[in-house]
């Protein structure tokens, strides 16, 4: 079982990722599947450990978004054939990197492991 702490580095990461790798024009990322599938792999990598994030979190940092991030997880996994690219787009574009400063908010925030 991961810890609160590695669950909020995997989605540091993952949100890395997704900036590093974004276009900043829409129609670059709709012509590149491989590109569009690896924004969509760290978009659902967000999901998964925001889903697992224990609910002290989720409750002690009430202004992330976290049920909204874990439903559009479950979209992305449940209805893999009829995925929105212009949603993922604009989520990588304009959610992902408020939703990055707010978790390093939230891990500058936490005591040290020992």
């Amino acid at each position: 079982m991961r810890s609160p702490r590695q669950l909020l580095l995997d989605i540091l990461d993952a949100c890395q990722v997704v900036l590093d790798c974004t276009p900043v024009v829409e129609s670059e990322f709709d012509a590149d599947p491989y590109l569009r599938s690896h924004v969509y792999l760290h978009i659902l990598i967000v999901g998964e450990a925001c889903a697992r994030m224990p609910q002290a979190i989720k409750e002690a940092h009430s202004t992330v978004p976290w049920r909204t991030i874990t439903d559009m997880r479950n979209i992305l996994i449940h209805v893999y054939f009829g995925v929105n690219w212009h949603r993922v787009y604009e989520t990588a574009r304009d959610d992902i990197p408020l939703l990055k400063a707010h978790i390093e908010a939230i891990l500058a925030s936490l005591p040290p492991e020992p």
